[in-house]
């Protein structure tokens, strides 16, 4: 016994007499059970190294402050260590303001907002479940608070779900709209060189070759366009025997943008030979063309309408 004390002396101090930093639990022995364990956990643990705090001088096993893992060599490395009870952090941990733009983002917003509009509907009809729990009816009470929260919890469920069909079916609008957007531009594309002619009668030759033949010729002739500036043309969609009066459209392929320019007089149109010779356009632009159209000829009516009260 008296050897053990020696020992556990002997692993408080260097041989030059300064405080040793880490010491090693004995090996077990008959005599190591009488060893008093020098960790707060007084815990017998054979080979388990242990760290001195530099403050109150007690040991602490490795295993007991997080430092597990660690060599003797290793732990002598650190300077200055304090035990958990010893060690105080120099930071302060106040409470973060709801305003500071750190933590008040737009989301903490929201969800603060619904919380706070839940317990402004539940506080009133909470005051008065608990009078009624005041005045005996305790089960009947409990059960009608709970009814409450859920109609009120029901409802903001329901808002929060509305809110997201919303973004969702804003996203699946803008998805949509981009999707109509690529193919106007690709339709575009496909048309910058044509040109397009109405109300033309179609042959009534038997091949589709003789019909082709009869309708470049009829676009040289009677629309006067240069064959250097002529490529092909077609008949848009297909014939419906139940509107024999009905002529599809012609579609004229021209050489470039420049030809499609000069035929159809910049876009505005140009007639030759009673048919008009215009931009073969896509739906998204003959909508747009029309609408204006149409409002450009709302106003002409008011400024006529106008006009007329004045001059009756």
């Amino acid at each position: 016994m008296n050897d053990l004390n020696d020992k556990k002396k002997m692993t408080d101090k260097k041989a030059d007499g300064t405080r040793k930093k880490i010491v090693k639990s004995p090996e077990k022995t008959s005599s190591s059970e009488d060893y008093e364990c020098l960790c707060p956990c007084k815990k017998y643990i054979v080979g388990e190294f242990s760290v001195g705090c530099e403050q109150c001088e007690r040991f602490w096993h490795y295993g007991c402050v997080g430092l597990r893992g660690l060599t003797e060599e290793m732990g002598g490395l650190l300077e200055n260590w304090l035990c958990p009870d010893c060690f105080e952090s120099p930071h302060s941990y106040k409470e973060v303001a709801l305003t500071s733009s750190e933590n008040y983002s737009v989301d903490n917003r929201a969800v603060r907002a619904i919380i706070k509009e839940e317990l402004q509907l539940f506080a009133p009809k909470l005051t008065n479940s608990l009078n009624d729990v005041i005045n005996g009816n305790t089960e009947k009470t409990v059960n009608k608070a709970v009814h409450l929260y859920s109609e009120v919890t029901a409802k903001s469920q329901k808002k929060v779900i509305e809110d997201l069909s919303t973004a969702q079916a804003s996203e699946n609008v803008i998805s949509k709209v981009q999707t109509k957007m690529h193919t106007d531009a690709y339709e575009r594309n496909l048309r910058k060189h044509n040109l397009c002619v109405l109300k033309v009668p179609e042959s009534k030759k038997a091949t589709s070759k003789e019909r082709q033949e009869e309708d470049a010729k009829f676009c040289l002739e009677t629309l006067k366009i240069e064959k250097k500036d002529f490529i092909s043309c077609h008949r848009a969609g297909k014939p419906d025997p139940q509107k024999p009066d009905y002529f599809r459209p012609l579609i004229i392929k021209t050489a470039d943008e420049e030809s499609v320019n000069y035929y159809s007089n910049h876009g505005k149109g140009w007639k030759e030979s009673s048919y008009w010779i215009n931009l073969d356009l896509c739906r998204a632009d003959r909508e747009i063309r029309f609408l204006a159209r149409k409002e450009r000829k709302k106003r002409q009516d008011g400024v006529a309408k106008k006009s007329g009260l004045k001059n009756p």
